[in-house]
């Protein structure tokens, strides 16, 4: 059962702020902060007021990675929200991180004659390298802090599988309170490489959005015209309860987490199968753990990146596990709203998609003007629908084929 959510992104630091701007299609998608240069100018950054809050409410990591701070408030909230106290070994932590910060200043400094790198020099010279670099922040850090400061004993493990991340680390709590390894875990991913070396990754990808103006209606999922992923940072987490333990507490229950399903594509590492054939075995893994018939499900958060080859693959994908009944589904994208959070994006997703479950309301995809005929599903355009919701299904696929 999910008892407890908590998120930080460019929408805000509130799970209620963020979900109604979320329902008035309202985005945080924008020019890039400071001087950083880069041909990426479009990204979904956490305000500075709103990161300036974390920094002061976390002052002993608060010069470390940005993505650490998300994780620490993210998991804080949530526990908060579920109105857990305590902890002990039942109480567990599967997070997801991404890639470091990798900084080109942690090499420049220490380079002799224009190609030798200086390592005896470098040793003695450790305390110098910024506190935010790969080389001071292993990847466990935050699911290591958030067990220390909750005194979550329990199980605690890393997931690093690309943009798959967070749902994946999500998943793998579900199994393991099911198999009863645990009561509680806090789940999800925290992530952040809005950063010179981060961005260029995407762009020699050929998957990055290089828009130059118009920047709040640069990611458009969907859409014939989509240029590309925008990205963005944050998290999300959620708290995952045994349900007798959160019924004999009396915990307040969102949504229950039914099934759970992973793949790998095995083809490509950047691209999918155009027959989007991973996508389709992780749903219908999903949909038999979940016990499930795909008329029951009514929306589907999908991965939605923006990008070409995503885009169609998913919808692809929709159709061949829910056949004629994927035209009567609603299909979002929440990452026009918040950009891509990377090994995040799984967590604010699956609260979104929860608060659908519990609320009976899906936000829109937004920025969908110029609808791709190959693209032909519901995916609620730019208005907000209130509907049944059944069930829902939160998707999430990562370069390297993980989904």
């Amino acid at each position: 059962m999910i008892t407890g959510l908590g998120m930080a992104t460019g929408l805000g630091l509130d799970v209620e702020e963020s979900w109604e701007k979320a329902l008035r299609g309202e985005t945080a998608i924008g020019r890039i902060s400071g001087e950083v240069k880069s041909p990426v100018q479009a990204v979904g950054e956490v305000r500075a007021e709103d990161f300036w809050r974390l920094r002061e409410v976390f002052p002993a990591e608060a010069m470390g990675e940005r993505r650490t701070l998300f994780a620490l408030w993210s998991a804080q909230k949530a526990i908060e929200d579920s109105g857990l106290s305590g902890g002990g070994s039942g109480f567990g932590v599967s997070m997801a991180a991404g890639l470091a910060v990798n900084r080109l200043q942690d090499v420049a400094g220490w380079v002799k004659d224009g190609n030798t790198f200086d390592y005896k020099r470098f040793a003695a010279e450790i305390a110098q390298v910024h506190p935010e670099s790969i080389m001071r922040n292993n990847s466990h850090h935050a699911a290591s802090l958030i067990a220390q400061k909750h005194s979550f004993g329990g199980p605690n493990c890393t997931i690093t599988t690309a943009c798959a991340s967070a749902t994946q680390a999500i998943g793998v709590a579900f199994r393991m309170i099911r198999r009863g390894d645990a009561d509680v875990m806090a789940a999800g991913g925290a992530d952040s490489m809005i950063n010179p070396v981060g961005l260029v990754f995407f762009v020699l990808l050929g998957a990055a959005c290089t828009a130059k103006e118009g920047l709040a209606e640069a990611c458009r999922p969907f859409d014939r015209k989509r240029s590309g992923l925008v990205m963005g940072e944050g998290a999300g987490m959620v708290i995952l309860e045994d349900e007798s333990h959160a019924r004999k507490r009396g915990a307040r229950i969102y949504a229950e987490v039914a099934g759970y399903g992973s793949s790998l594509d095995a083809y490509q590492v950047t691209a999918p199968p155009p027959n989007g054939a991973g996508a389709v075995d992780a749903m219908r893994r999903a949909l038999a753990d979940s016990r499930l018939n795909p008329a029951d499900v009514s929306y589907v958060n999908a991965h939605g990146t923006s990008t070409k080859l995503n885009d169609l693959a998913e919808t692809v994908a929709l159709k061949t596990v829910f056949g004629e009944h994927a035209y009567r589904l609603c299909v979002s994208s929440s990452k026009a709203l918040i950009g891509h959070l990377l090994a995040a994006s799984g967590g604010p997703e699956l609260i979104f998609t929860t608060l659908s479950v519990a609320r009976d309301v899906v936000h829109p995809t937004i920025n969908l003007k110029n609808p791709d005929p190959k693209c032909d599903l519901d995916y609620v355009p730019n208005v907000m629908r209130e509907i049944t919701v059944r069930a829902a299904l939160s998707n999430s696929f990562g370069f390297g084929g993980q989904n």
